[in-house]
């Protein structure tokens, strides 16, 4: 078969690197398309598409005249504060997109099935009080002022809360990859969640690379949003010196949703007993939350040196890289993909097959599952077909 040479322009070569990790393309693609655009050599259909395969960026998108603009609202949310986040990665984009397309069909099947509005959604506006905010979403949510000391670990911690949500209406996804693709692994870095708030079909996605005590934090702060009414994409930038006053609201709300102050200051005061550390230790476990999340409050209400907080927020960073370097990859498959989906999701697909009004192509694109796997996860969500 003869090779076949394609004009691309260079402009979207230029675009195609700006969006990409040099590290993915390999030695001699990327010698080639430093060729490409200085022009001394032209690009085969093959070699495109071995960019788009490594890049992960469309096939489409190099046959264009112009870059494309790819209008994703969520990304104005970012805190932007190093080099590193300058340009929005493709895993980033794609699981936004992914995300967008579970919203819509959640949407248009609960207007077309006699769902009403969620009363939730932007309830709180304009709110700017993070202790009064917290008690109207514990109301609205059913949730009891203490409702960690039923809870075991943060694992656990982070299922009640999803379950609570779930009845509530909103739907919360997890993935710690783009789709089932083991190979694009997120970046906590770049963000830990986002939310993606409508009347209809508001959507959480945390990000599951994150540690367990991070992922319930950062649940809460995305419920926060969903009660305020409005869109977030979180990575926890506290370095930052842009941080907008909502983030440090929902901050507020999610600490006080998972530690009540008044609670948090009986338990201080009934076992400190000058050992700050251990302190913080022996709280996180009472509140099933991070040493982070500890320190915080006792910092806020001077129980603790500035010094000490910052020391403990390196510490909690040198733990999780080292228990992200030793653990091991795999688990039960059919568990892994029922955790990442929200079964008040799942169920609707199944009652929309069962009517006929979706086909189960459209339920595999929507969950990134084959047909064993839906139905496996389907059976133990409830959901029949």
């Amino acid at each position: 078969m003869p090779t076949v040479k394609v004009s691309i322009q260079p402009e979207i070569i230029s675009w195609a690197m700006s969006q990409t990790d040099e590290s993915q393309l390999g030695t001699a693609l990327l010698s080639n398309i430093r060729k490409w655009l200085d022009g001394t050599k032209t690009p085969t259909f093959n070699q495109i598409e071995e960019f788009s395969r490594k890049s992960h960026i469309p096939l489409g998108y190099f046959f264009l005249q112009k870059p494309p603009v790819e209008n994703i609202e969520l990304l104005e949310y970012r805190t932007i504060d190093s080099v590193e986040l300058a340009n929005p990665s493709r895993d980033m984009i794609d699981t936004i997109n992914d995300m967008k397309r579970v919203q819509d069909w959640m949407k248009e099947y609960r207007q077309e099935t006699g769902f009403d509005t969620l009363r939730i959604v932007g309830s709180l506006s304009g709110q700017k009080e993070h202790e009064y905010i917290a008690e109207c979403i514990r109301q609205d949510m059913d949730l009891d002022r203490e409702w960690f000391r039923q809870q075991k670990d943060a694992n656990d911690s982070f299922k009640y809360i999803r379950g609570q949500l779930e009845e509530s209406g909103v739907l919360v996804m997890l993935n710690g990859i783009v789709g089932k693709n083991t190979h694009r692994a997120l970046n906590i870095n770049e963000f830990r969640a986002f939310a993606m708030v409508d009347e209809w079909a508001p959507l959480i996605f945390i990000n599951s690379v994150d540690s367990q005590g991070a992922k319930v934090f950062s649940l809460f702060h995305e419920i926060a949003h969903i009660w305020l009414g409005e869109d977030d994409l979180y990575n926890d930038r506290g370095n930052s010196e842009n941080v907008n006053q909502i983030e440090v609201i929902c901050n507020a709300v999610a600490s006080e949703l998972m530690v009540p102050f008044d609670v948090f200051l009986n338990e201080w005061n009934s076992i400190n007993e000058g050992d700050e550390q251990e302190t913080i230790t022996c709280l996180s476990r009472v509140f099933n939350c991070s040493k982070t999340v500890i320190a915080r409050k006792a910092l806020d209400i001077k129980k603790i040196s500035k010094k000490m907080y910052d020391d403990i927020v390196e510490d909690a960073i040198i733990e999780y890289k080292t228990m992200k370097e030793n653990k091991t990859s795999g688990g039960n498959y059919y568990n892994n993909a029922k955790n990442r989906l929200d079964g008040c999701f799942v169920k609707a697909l199944c009652n929309s097959v069962a009517s006929g009004r979706t086909t189960f192509t459209e339920v595999f694109r929507l969950t990134n599952t084959s047909r064993k796997t839906f139905l496996e996860v389907a059976s133990s969500l409830g959901g029949e077909i």
